[in-house]
């Protein structure tokens, strides 16, 4: 009867043991963290109603403020406003029609550097016309690049205006 001995040293009859206490751990590591969700979940809830009681307060408080007088008050001055918006947006468009018909009738003559109008070129000059460079102006005049440029030493290249006089001679 030797082989009835209850403390056994085989690995077979621990093993059960073994399973029950990491059963146990798992047991109460779960139970932990399930006692601290509800905690969280509780947490959520007061938030929530707290928010909740707050959006009510606000909505009171709104409500005492805006009555319908003001309310219809602010809505007539919208009404307004949108109409002056229309009207002036109306205005706005016939003054733009009447500088676009301004803008495509036919031009007078052509004024000069000096603002007034025009003048026919003298010998030896050129009235600049739109488009027009120095080098083209130099081109038309049979001279050089650099020769009309001798010729107009304060003239910028880069700052022709239409009815300028160069000279080319």
């Amino acid at each position: 009867m030797e082989n009835d001995n209850i403390s056994s040293s085989s690995s077979e009859s621990k093993l059960p043991l073994i399973v029950g206490i990491l059963g146990f751990a798992l047991g109460a590591a779960g139970l932990v963290l399930g006692i601290k969700a509800k905690g969280a979940a509780q947490a959520a809830a007061d938030e929530a109603a707290a928010a909740k009681t707050s959006v009510s307060e606000v909505q009171a408080a709104l409500a005492g403020k805006a009555n319908a007088d003001v309310v219809q008050a602010v809505r007539a001055d919208l009404e307004k406003g949108l109409a002056d918006l229309a009207t002036n947006e109306k205005t706005l468009a016939d003054q733009i029609t009447a500088l676009q018909k301004v803008a495509s009738a036919p031009k007078a003559a052509a004024k000069g550097a000096d603002g007034k109008g025009a003048t026919a070129p003298g010998p030896g000059e050129h009235v600049v016309a739109k488009g027009e460079t120095l080098g083209s102006i130099a081109k038309k005049a049979g001279i050089s690049l650099k020769a009309i440029q001798d010729l107009n030493p304060g003239v910028d290249s880069n700052k022709l205006r239409i009815g300028q006089k160069l000279k080319t001679k």
